[in-house]
């Protein structure tokens, strides 16, 4: 018998966007929150989709201030995992990091990407919102979306009603999108729409980014024999998916296969979460298989005219093919050392997802559908590093949220570098690496125009073609997960509707507000730390959104110990048109933040 249930907000999609969702959401107390997940997993990438290193630039930053603090303490709930089971190497690490214990040279300028076992995340994850009374409906698939006078009435998912005030779609393909009516995209938009320089000069909705399954492996000592019978149709999957080129550069710097020192990225040590060194109980070094080579080419998902069955036959061709990538590293691959072919020590790993063939149980997604008709669009302009003289991306008054990657773009493979000769054109993108500035999330680019009580919390948002290959990765995915849950508890506490907000400047404040009692930053301060004391991170942050200091130009350096001279207080008395009331005596540029936010009533 259909059931129905009553929550406050409503979340479709346990991606990891869609657990911080939750988790923000369910923050506030007086939030009841539900989290529907077609799949058995919660945390996406980080953990079914074996994404197990994570991409981050600026790692470094990523542990002090470049990043939400509950994106933080996920990490140092991960890392208390292993405690007990770390070597020297692993206890002596500032911040832990279970897959490489050398994080220093060539990485000590930036840091080294995080990495974890997708069962130790998956844990940690299933713990954190069952504490923090989430409820979580595995196993259920949003199949139809009443929509009426331009509100969501209710999802039916599982044979059941699920009724809530806000509805947020976390699904890693927008799933939601086509149910509600909302205007979506996929694929390459022409260049007249967006205005991008790197845009197509026509429309490619076809154009989809390949998306991969990976596989779990395990690097055994030398003389063990873990092959595994040769796939049927192995020849032509090698010879499709160009096997080969590893050894050619066709992965850019991933030329070696395994390196122990970690002095490069191999094929291997790419996505490694577990480095020996860092362990005392001599556990093997393990690692997903996440590249070019195993990016699937043959088709995309989702499919044109779309089918679930569909879709999950297109998968399971690109299962196969990590599979046979196996057997061509432990046979066939030009072994390192140049002493014939093939690893027959490289084992599957069976424990990393808990199947049998080793394979991730659920899709990496790269592009999603995405909002075609958003409050605001995220176009290459705006996080082009190439057009910025200053240290960041173009500012968002409405920003809930930073991120710092390269528009990564994947192509489909040419096996002669020709794009005429694509075995599947519909996956003809050409590839992009556009080097960004450090950018925000606009509030904008998670609200609808067509909906009242709908925002969505993963790639799913209003970016582009391009720009939704910077947006897509793991800090910024949690951040834009963050800023809707947290939207949502808002908008729910304060019955208002999600639109209302973003068109009224007081509330916006308001909702960032919230975010930043969170010590969630919402623009690039390299500096100033939550930790360091709440209310001036508050003020710092909003009168850097506000464009009130934006720091020397040159660096994102706030230096809230420094001086506040007479000088600067008369430059902002004229900037703001006010007269503010200061201090006699000095002040630091910490303490003058707090005192224009107060006399300003800001928030």
């Amino acid at each position: 018998m259909m059931a129905t249930y009553n929550y406050d907000v409503v979340i479709a999609g346990a991606s990891f966007g869609g657990v911080a969702a939750a988790l923000a959401a369910a923050a506030d107390s007086k939030v009841k929150v539900v989290l529907l997940e077609a799949s058995q997993w919660v945390g996406g990438q980080a953990t079914s989709q074996g994404v197990t290193r994570w991409d981050e630039a600026a790692a470094n930053l990523t542990e002090t201030t470049g990043s939400p603090k509950s994106y933080r303490d996920l990490r140092h709930l991960i890392r208390a995992e292993y405690t007990g089971k770390r070597s020297a190497a692993g206890t002596q690490q500032e911040y832990f990091n279970p897959g490489f214990a050398k994080v220093g040279p060539p990485f000590a300028a930036g840091g080294h990407p995080f990495a974890a076992d997708p069962q130790v995340v998956r844990t940690v994850l299933t713990t954190m919102l069952q504490n923090a009374g989430v409820e979580v409906k595995l196993g259920v698939t949003v199949t139809a979306i009443d929509v009426q006078n331009g509100a969501v009435q209710n999802f039916t998912a599982g044979g059941d009603t699920y009724v809530g005030k806000v509805y947020v779609d976390a699904t890693d393909l927008g799933d939601l999108l086509p149910l509600c009516g909302v205007k979506w995209v996929i694929g390459c938009e022409a260049r007249s729409d967006t205005g991008e320089s790197q845009a197509e000069g026509s429309a490619h909705p076809e154009w989809i980014q390949p998306f991969t399954v990976p596989i779990a492996v395990e690097w055994r000592p030398p003389g063990e024999d873990h092959r595994i019978p040769k796939p049927a149709n192995y020849d032509d999957l090698r010879q499709r998916q160009g096997f080969d080129r590893i050894k050619k550069g066709g992965d850019g710097d991933i030329t070696r296969v395994y390196n122990p020192g970690q002095l490069s990225d191999t094929l291997f040590n790419y996505r490694q979460f577990i480095d020996p060194e860092n362990f005392n109980d001599g556990r093997a070094p393990r690692t997903t298989l996440n590249v070019g080579a195993n990016d699937y080419v043959e088709a995309t998902i989702p499919t044109n005219p779309h089918s679930a069955a569909a879709d999950a036959q297109v998968v399971e061709g690109a299962r196969a093919v990590s599979i046979a990538y196996v057997y061509y590293l432990q046979n066939d691959v030009p072994r390192d050392d140049g002493n014939g072919t093939g690893y027959p020590n490289l084992m599957i790993d069976t424990a990393a997802f808990g199947t049998a063939d080793g394979t991730a149980p659920v899709a990496y997604i790269r592009e999603s559908r995405r909002l075609a008709n958003p409050r605001v669009r995220v176009v290459q302009q705006d996080i082009d590093a190439a057009i910025f003289d200053g240290p960041r991306a173009k500012n968002f008054p409405d920003s809930c949220g930073i991120g710092w990657y390269a528009a990564d773009v994947h192509q489909g493979y040419y096996p002669d570098g020709n794009a005429a000769d694509a075995f599947k054109p519909n996956i003809g993108t050409p590839w992009h690496g556009i080097k960004t500035a450090p950018f925000q999330v606009p509030l904008g680019s998670l609200v609808p125009a067509e909906l009242s009580n709908f925002v969505v919390g993963c790639k799913n948002l209003g970016a582009t073609h391009l720009t939704s290959g910077a947006y897509r990765v793991h800090p910024v995915e949690w951040a834009i997960g963050e800023a809707a849950g947290v939207f949502a508890a808002y908008c729910t506490t304060q019955s208002v509707a999600p639109g209302e907000v973003w068109s009224d400047a007081p509330r916006v404040t308001a909702y960032q507000s919230r975010l930043l009692a969170r010590g969630t930053p919402i623009f690039w301060w390299d500096d100033v730390k939550f930790e360091d004391g709440a209310q001036a991170y508050t003020a710092i942050q909003l009168l850097g959104a506000r464009g009130t200091f934006e720091g020397d130009g040159t660096t994102r350096n706030f230096d809230p110990n420094g001086d506040f001279p007479q000088a600067s207080r008369e430059a902002i008395n004229e900037r703001l048109n006010h007269t503010f009331n200061w201090p006699a005596g000095s002040m630091t540029r910490a303490q003058a933040a707090v005192l224009i936010c107060e006399q300003l009533g800001i928030p």
